[in-house]
């Protein structure tokens, strides 16, 4: 098993979710009020909410054990970018059944993050 795969998908998938909750729980980098920030955390936890759904009722506690991978300076974009590493650890078909819808959305999110830096 190689390192990316050192964590089985359902705990990745758990990560992903966590790591989306926190792009949309950050707080603004550049000072003032910037609708693209902003868009990109209400995207954030769209994707989030629908990677959530994809997951056995009972992991939700499980949620709170999961261990982030991003610092506590990292911008939106950079933990949108971390989320979308998560994703790319294991194939789609090893994630929940309907994760690669959420996986599409979450890589047009990461396009548009990549478009705002």
């Amino acid at each position: 098993m190689n390192e990316l795969n050192a964590v089985d998908p359902t705990t990745t998938w758990m990560q992903l979710v966590a790591i989306l909750t926190a792009a949309a729980d950050r707080p603004p980098t550049r000072g003032a009020f910037e609708p693209d920030l902003h868009s990109l955390a209400l995207g954030a936890q769209i994707v989030a909410s629908r990677a959530l759904a994809l997951l056995p009722v009972d992991t939700d506690g499980d949620l709170e054990d999961v261990v982030l991978d991003v610092g506590a300076s990292s911008t939106v974009i950079d933990v949108i970018r971390a989320a979308g590493r998560a994703a790319r650890r294991h194939p789609a078909e090893a994630f929940p059944a309907g994760a690669a819808a959420v996986i599409a959305e979450l890589e047009d999110l990461v396009a548009e993050a990549e478009a705002v830096s």
